[in-house]
């Protein structure tokens, strides 16, 4: 049984109220939001203002290459700083952890690569 003082006990009790106040907030929400539909709520607005043109805008490509590569190459730099960091307490079970970390991101950066060259950006 976990001991009210425990800290387990502690993290159960933030997870519960943490639970508890997400499920409230969706019902409040589904609570006040507008349930018909209607002209006003299918249109389409950007930042409060009815947007010029049609609602269907092309985007180029070359933006969707930058989106990849960005999500790619943040995910690595962001595991590469934090082993980086903590380099010498690792043993080396964990640069093992990070070189298939690194093997597993290479697929998707080839598909990055292969999607911007056959774009040309």
């Amino acid at each position: 049984m976990l001991a009210p003082d425990s800290g387990p006990f502690l993290f159960l009790v933030f997870f519960l109220l943490l639970a508890a106040g997400g499920v409230g907030l969706l019902l409040l929400a589904f609570r006040l939001s507008p349930r018909g539909r209607g002209l006003l709520k299918e249109e389409t607005y950007e930042s409060g203002q009815v947007p010029p043109g049609s609602k269907r805008v092309r985007l180029a490509m070359q933006y969707f290459t930058f989106l990849l590569l960005f999500l790619v190459f943040d995910v690595v730099a962001m595991f590469l700083f934090a082993w980086g960091f903590s380099f010498y307490s690792f043993g080396q079970l964990q640069s093992v952890y990070m070189l298939l970390l690194l093997v597993f991101l290479l697929p998707p950066i080839y598909l990055t690569l292969r999607v911007a060259r056959n774009v040309g950006v």
